[in-house]
């Protein structure tokens, strides 16, 4: 599936008029704000996200999606957006990625992705709660969106836009803001590192992730 694929029936087709693959620059872009949920016994718990989508996007959903000729989005309509949502960016692991100690931290699905249209812009929000167990106090927290094709931009504004659920008192969060050029070094050292028999995957070597705004959330023991 090509990534203008990624949101089904939303015709992104009608947007960009090609596959993504082939773009070299985001052509969806969402203001995000995360949530990270703590547990009683310390423990990640889940990660909360809530996504405002451009207006030049929400108004193609608005007319895909508006059955009824009426202007807005009604609840029915609402509930197929995000049906067809979560069908559709499940590939992409919902844009959502955390990791710990130097690994990727597994997460399951949401069970359902919530819609609302506000002012002419479609928000976007759901939970996806930890499938294993992550300690908070073993090691540093990192917590980001992104996309590795870079057809969709995430935009997280500031440190306010992360914000630490039910998380032990001790813990202190970190914003993090990817200068490019240390990014593109970063990709660099990566590509160099390759071993003879390696090629560069199409999509590049996580040079979004590099230069995805994130959190880093670090929880020493209890004093």
């Amino acid at each position: 599936m090509n990534q203008c694929s990624m949101l089904g029936a939303v015709a992104l087709m009608a947007i960009v008029g090609t596959a993504a693959p082939a773009l070299a620059h985001p052509h969806v872009f969402a203001e995000a704000k995360v949530e990270i949920v703590g547990t009683p016994d310390s423990r990640l718990a889940a990660v909360r996200n809530v996504w405002r989508m451009d207006e030049l996007f929400s108004s193609s959903v608005l007319v895909d999606f508006d059955k009824n000729a009426n202007g807005t989005l009604d609840q029915d309509e609402l509930l197929e957006i995000g049906t067809t949502v979560k069908e559709s960016i499940a590939e992409w692991d919902f844009y959502t990625f955390v990791e710990t100690a130097g690994r990727s931290v597994k997460l399951t699905p949401p069970d359902v992705i919530h819609t609302l249209y506000e002012d002419g812009q479609l928000l976007m929000f759901f939970e996806m709660r930890a499938a294993e167990p992550v300690g908070l106090a073993a090691g540093k927290l990192t917590v980001a969106n992104f996309d590795d094709t870079f057809f969709v931009a995430f935009d997280v504004a500031s440190e306010a836009d992360f914000q630490l659920i039910d998380m032990p008192k001790q813990c202190t969060k970190q914003y993090v803001v990817p200068d490019a050029d240390a990014a593109a070094q970063q990709w660099m050292e990566s590509v160099a590192s390759l071993g003879p028999d390696e090629s560069i995957p199409e999509d590049g070597i996580n040079y979004s992730q590099v230069l995805a705004t994130r959190i880093e959330v670090s929880c020493g023991p209890a004093s």
